[in-house]
């Protein structure tokens, strides 16, 4: 199968937004761009009479693959909205109606943007050049253009692409995963996405945002936690002063407060948003 080429895409999609957050839409690619990936090729079928034959079925190999991927991402964001961190990505979500977060197949990721470890992506929507843009240097306003794709410049808030299949990872796992990339893109449509270099193995503090948000929903239903790296880590120490989690988790307080103090209620084993906040207000005497 050939890696998706962005220029191709049309942004013509069949669409199902999510009954919480309705700017949350479940995506599926065109027929045409469906057709473009996989090469699908006519059945071999029998007829009334027994005899096979070539069978044109691209259309129900189509709206099986769309529903198959409708409903595991249904299924993930319902367990998403059952847990209180959950609800609190969602909401954040929720509140910026003028943007959308757009949930694709991970097999329609751009192919510049595949990576051999990646197990979904989320990034800002990418939108192609005509032949006559591309000729001219002409690129849609706020937007930068490479090889014929444009899309939205990091400042200021947009809408997204989260490119993710559920069966690319284990079932325990499949949910928290897709709140993950709705981290980043609830961080992107709110215009605060700022990656920088962060050590501990979270690569930027945009890993460790989404990292840290997750494992307080896995801890919130029971499940085991670990860092970006799938280790476990001693969760008492996650706040010792010689890492950088307790700057950054304030960071978090500045730029987005309703998403943390949301998050501070969340009543989990494991919360270090809620143990920095019950620490704050120890100090301030509240």
């Amino acid at each position: 199968m050939a890696l998706f080429d962005p220029v191709s895409i049309t942004r013509e999609i069949e669409a199902t937004p999510f009954a919480h957050a309705r700017n949350v839409v479940i995506s599926y690619p065109h027929r045409g761009d469906w057709k473009k990936l996989y090469k699908p090729q006519p059945l071999r079928m029998p007829d009334a009479r027994g005899i096979y034959r070539n069978v044109d079925a691209f259309e129900s190999r189509y709206q099986d693959m769309k529903r198959d991927h409708e409903k595991n991402v249904l299924k993930c964001l319902g367990l998403i909205q059952e847990r209180a961190a959950g609800r609190a990505v969602l909401a954040e979500l929720r509140a910026r109606p003028a943007f959308s977060v757009y949930i694709f197949p991970f097999d329609f990721l751009p192919s510049d943007d595949w990576s051999a470890g990646a197990g979904a992506i989320t990034e800002p929507i990418t939108l192609p050049q005509t032949a006559a843009e591309r000729a001219g240097g002409i690129k849609p306003p706020g937007m930068q253009c490479k090889n014929g794709a444009c899309w939205a410049s990091l400042q200021g808030p947009k809408s997204v692409d989260v490119f993710y299949t559920s069966r690319r990872t284990n079932e325990s796992r499949a949910d928290g995963w897709l709140l993950h990339e709705l981290v980043h893109a609830m961080r992107f449509i709110s215009g605060v996405f700022r990656s920088s270099p962060m050590g501990g193995g979270y690569r930027n503090n945009e890993e460790f945002y989404a990292n840290t948000i997750e494992m307080i929903y896995r801890s919130e239903k029971g499940l085991t936690i670990y860092d970006y790296d799938y280790r476990p880590f001693d969760a008492a120490k996650f706040l010792d002063p010689k890492t950088m989690a307790t700057v950054v988790l304030t960071e978090l307080r500045v730029a987005q407060p309703s998403l943390f103090d949301a998050l501070a209620k969340v009543n989990a084993a494991f919360n270090p948003i809620k143990q920095l906040d019950d620490q704050r207000r120890k100090l301030l005497g509240g």
